[in-house]
Protein backbone atom coordinates (compact mmCIF):
# COMPACT_ATOMS: atom_id res chain seq x y z
CA UNK A 1 0.00 0.00 0.00
CA UNK A 2 0.90 3.25 -0.87
CA UNK A 3 1.88 5.83 1.28
CA UNK A 4 -0.07 9.21 1.17
CA UNK A 5 1.89 12.31 0.35
CA UNK A 6 1.53 14.74 2.65
CA UNK A 7 0.21 17.51 1.50
CA UNK A 8 2.58 21.00 0.81
CA UNK A 9 0.86 24.10 2.73
CA UNK A 10 -0.02 26.90 0.32
CA UNK A 11 2.60 29.04 2.31
CA UNK A 12 5.24 29.00 4.62
CA UNK A 13 6.70 31.07 7.64
CA UNK A 14 9.90 31.20 4.83
CA UNK A 15 7.48 32.63 2.50
CA UNK A 16 6.38 35.36 4.33
CA UNK A 17 9.47 36.57 5.79
CA UNK A 18 11.22 36.47 2.32
CA UNK A 19 7.67 38.83 1.10
CA UNK A 20 8.08 40.82 3.87
CA UNK A 21 11.63 41.32 3.00
CA UNK A 22 11.05 42.00 -0.40
CA UNK A 23 8.57 44.36 0.12
CA UNK A 24 10.89 46.27 2.48
CA UNK A 25 13.59 46.04 -0.23
CA UNK A 26 10.68 47.54 -2.93
CA UNK A 27 8.69 49.65 -1.12
CA UNK A 28 10.51 52.39 1.16
CA UNK A 29 7.99 55.08 0.87
CA UNK A 30 5.67 55.50 3.93
CA UNK A 31 2.52 53.62 4.84
CA UNK A 32 0.76 56.67 6.02
CA UNK A 33 0.97 57.81 2.29
CA UNK A 34 -2.37 59.23 1.41
CA UNK A 35 -2.77 57.66 -1.91
CA UNK A 36 -2.38 54.15 -1.01
CA UNK A 37 -5.57 52.30 -1.27
CA UNK A 38 -6.71 50.56 1.88
CA UNK A 39 -5.67 47.24 0.44
CA UNK A 40 -2.11 49.30 0.09
CA UNK A 41 -2.49 50.14 3.55
CA UNK A 42 -2.84 46.47 4.82
CA UNK A 43 -0.11 45.17 2.98
CA UNK A 44 2.15 48.12 4.54
CA UNK A 45 0.92 46.96 8.45
CA UNK A 46 1.67 43.34 7.32
CA UNK A 47 5.00 43.88 5.43
CA UNK A 48 6.64 47.33 5.63
CA UNK A 49 7.06 47.93 9.02
CA UNK A 50 8.24 44.16 9.89
CA UNK A 51 6.03 43.22 12.36
CA UNK A 52 5.87 39.54 11.22
CA UNK A 53 9.80 38.97 11.26
CA UNK A 54 9.46 41.31 14.89
CA UNK A 55 7.24 38.43 16.10
CA UNK A 56 8.82 35.62 14.44
CA UNK A 57 12.60 36.20 15.55
CA UNK A 58 11.54 37.84 19.23
CA UNK A 59 8.64 36.20 20.36
CA UNK A 60 7.85 32.37 18.63
CA UNK A 61 10.07 31.09 21.53
CA UNK A 62 10.91 27.23 21.92
CA UNK A 63 8.71 27.68 25.54
CA UNK A 64 5.51 29.40 23.95
CA UNK A 65 5.54 26.87 20.67
CA UNK A 66 5.59 23.79 23.24
CA UNK A 67 2.81 25.37 25.04
CA UNK A 68 1.15 26.02 22.07
CA UNK A 69 0.88 22.64 20.35
CA UNK A 70 -1.08 21.44 23.54
CA UNK A 71 -4.09 23.15 21.03
CA UNK A 72 -2.30 20.81 17.86
CA UNK A 73 -1.50 24.64 16.11
CA UNK A 74 0.87 24.23 13.17
CA UNK A 75 3.87 26.74 13.42
CA UNK A 76 2.63 28.80 10.85
CA UNK A 77 -0.87 29.44 12.52
CA UNK A 78 1.37 30.32 16.04
CA UNK A 79 2.80 33.04 13.94
CA UNK A 80 -0.15 34.20 13.06
CA UNK A 81 -1.66 34.25 16.71
CA UNK A 82 1.06 36.05 17.32
CA UNK A 83 0.78 38.63 14.39
CA UNK A 84 -2.97 38.80 15.46
CA UNK A 85 -2.20 39.36 18.91
CA UNK A 86 0.35 42.03 18.37
CA UNK A 87 -0.12 45.30 15.70
CA UNK A 88 -1.91 43.28 13.27
CA UNK A 89 -5.42 43.07 14.03
CA UNK A 90 -6.94 44.84 11.43
CA UNK A 91 -5.07 43.11 8.69
CA UNK A 92 -7.04 40.01 9.64
CA UNK A 93 -10.27 41.92 10.76
CA UNK A 94 -10.52 43.62 7.05
CA UNK A 95 -8.69 40.83 5.11
CA UNK A 96 -10.88 37.64 4.28
CA UNK A 97 -10.02 33.95 3.48
CA UNK A 98 -11.61 33.36 0.46
CA UNK A 99 -11.06 37.23 -1.25
CA UNK A 100 -7.97 38.89 -0.45
CA UNK A 101 -5.59 38.73 -2.56
CA UNK A 102 -2.35 36.45 -1.56
CA UNK A 103 -0.99 35.75 0.57
CA UNK A 104 -3.70 37.77 3.20
CA UNK A 105 -5.93 35.19 2.25
CA UNK A 106 -3.76 32.71 3.45
CA UNK A 107 -2.78 34.57 6.66
CA UNK A 108 -6.66 34.86 7.01
CA UNK A 109 -6.99 31.13 6.68
CA UNK A 110 -4.58 30.05 9.38
CA UNK A 111 -6.14 32.71 11.75
CA UNK A 112 -9.22 30.99 11.41
CA UNK A 113 -7.93 28.19 12.09
CA UNK A 114 -6.34 29.02 15.28
CA UNK A 115 -9.59 29.99 16.51
CA UNK A 116 -10.89 26.70 15.16
CA UNK A 117 -8.50 24.88 17.86
CA UNK A 118 -8.67 27.58 20.66
CA UNK A 119 -10.43 26.97 23.75
CA UNK A 120 -13.92 27.55 23.95
CA UNK A 121 -15.13 30.37 26.26
CA UNK A 122 -16.90 28.58 28.84
CA UNK A 123 -15.98 30.92 31.86
CA UNK A 124 -17.63 33.55 31.68
CA UNK A 125 -21.50 34.27 31.24
CA UNK A 126 -20.83 37.91 30.03
CA UNK A 127 -18.03 39.77 27.21
CA UNK A 128 -17.21 43.24 26.57
CA UNK A 129 -15.96 45.31 24.08
CA UNK A 130 -14.96 48.92 23.40
CA UNK A 131 -15.97 50.04 19.90
CA UNK A 132 -12.66 52.38 19.21
CA UNK A 133 -13.44 52.51 15.63
CA UNK A 134 -16.54 49.96 15.70
CA UNK A 135 -19.81 52.13 13.61
CA UNK A 136 -23.13 50.92 15.47
CA UNK A 137 -24.71 53.73 13.82
CA UNK A 138 -28.52 52.50 12.51
CA UNK A 139 -28.09 49.66 14.83
CA UNK A 140 -31.48 49.24 16.73
CA UNK A 141 -32.96 47.04 19.23
CA UNK A 142 -34.71 43.87 18.66
CA UNK A 143 -32.85 43.29 15.19
CA UNK A 144 -30.12 40.76 14.18
CA UNK A 145 -26.34 42.05 13.15
CA UNK A 146 -23.81 39.47 11.47
CA UNK A 147 -20.51 40.48 11.79
CA UNK A 148 -18.74 39.27 9.28
CA UNK A 149 -15.20 40.06 10.86
CA UNK A 150 -13.61 38.47 14.28
CA UNK A 151 -15.55 40.52 16.95
CA UNK A 152 -12.52 40.53 19.93
CA UNK A 153 -13.78 41.27 23.47
CA UNK A 154 -12.02 41.05 26.57
CA UNK A 155 -13.42 39.55 29.98
CA UNK A 156 -12.57 42.73 31.64
CA UNK A 157 -15.24 45.99 31.21
CA UNK A 158 -12.68 48.57 31.00
CA UNK A 159 -15.17 51.35 30.84
CA UNK A 160 -13.40 53.52 28.16
CA UNK A 161 -15.10 56.69 26.34
CA UNK A 162 -16.07 54.58 23.33
CA UNK A 163 -19.25 52.94 22.39
CA UNK A 164 -19.41 49.61 24.37
CA UNK A 165 -20.51 45.67 23.54
CA UNK A 166 -22.11 43.97 26.62
CA UNK A 167 -22.40 40.21 25.00
CA UNK A 168 -23.96 36.87 26.33
CA UNK A 169 -22.13 34.30 24.23
CA UNK A 170 -24.62 30.87 24.08
CA UNK A 171 -23.81 28.59 26.52
CA UNK A 172 -23.13 25.69 24.23
CA UNK A 173 -22.18 26.23 20.81
CA UNK A 174 -20.57 29.68 21.24
CA UNK A 175 -18.09 31.02 18.27
CA UNK A 176 -16.44 32.36 21.28
CA UNK A 177 -12.48 31.25 22.35
CA UNK A 178 -10.11 32.31 24.99
CA UNK A 179 -7.10 33.48 23.25
CA UNK A 180 -5.90 34.16 26.51
CA UNK A 181 -5.47 30.91 27.60
CA UNK A 182 -3.09 30.84 24.74
CA UNK A 183 -1.17 33.80 25.28
CA UNK A 184 -2.16 37.05 26.86
CA UNK A 185 -2.29 40.71 25.12
CA UNK A 186 -0.75 43.17 27.32
CA UNK A 187 -2.25 41.25 30.70
CA UNK A 188 -5.23 41.41 28.61
CA UNK A 189 -8.30 38.51 29.13
CA UNK A 190 -8.99 38.44 25.32
CA UNK A 191 -11.74 36.55 23.66
CA UNK A 192 -12.55 36.73 19.95
CA UNK A 193 -15.27 35.37 18.34
CA UNK A 194 -15.26 33.83 14.85
CA UNK A 195 -16.32 35.68 11.40
CA UNK A 196 -19.72 35.45 10.72
CA UNK A 197 -21.08 35.65 14.13
CA UNK A 198 -24.71 36.67 14.77
CA UNK A 199 -26.03 38.48 17.33
CA UNK A 200 -29.45 39.68 18.70
CA UNK A 201 -29.78 43.51 20.02
CA UNK A 202 -31.43 43.16 22.95
CA UNK A 203 -30.96 46.62 24.35
CA UNK A 204 -29.49 50.01 23.73
CA UNK A 205 -28.87 52.88 26.59
CA UNK A 206 -27.02 55.80 25.91
CA UNK A 207 -24.50 57.25 28.11
CA UNK A 208 -22.24 59.99 29.00
CA UNK A 209 -18.58 60.08 29.58
CA UNK A 210 -16.37 62.92 29.83
CA UNK A 211 -18.52 65.17 27.92
CA UNK A 212 -19.55 63.05 25.10
CA UNK A 213 -22.41 60.74 24.69
CA UNK A 214 -22.07 57.16 23.86
CA UNK A 215 -24.12 53.99 23.38
CA UNK A 216 -23.99 50.83 25.72
CA UNK A 217 -25.15 48.12 23.20
CA UNK A 218 -26.41 44.47 24.87
CA UNK A 219 -26.16 41.22 22.04
CA UNK A 220 -26.65 38.04 22.68
CA UNK A 221 -25.12 35.43 20.70
CA UNK A 222 -27.50 33.16 18.18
Amino acid sequence: MKKKKKKKPNITIGDLLMMEAEYQKNHRTSVWNTNNTFLEYWYSMAFALGHISLQYKRNLTTDLKQKLSQWKLTRFEMLMLLCYLGDLSEVFDNGDPNTSPYPINEMCKAMDGVLIKAPICTEVSVLYRQCRHDTVDGWEKDTIVTIPHYVTTSISNWNQPNNQLIITPKEKFTNARSLYQMRKKNNEDQVTFKRGTTFLIDNIQPFEMDGVEYKRIWLKEL
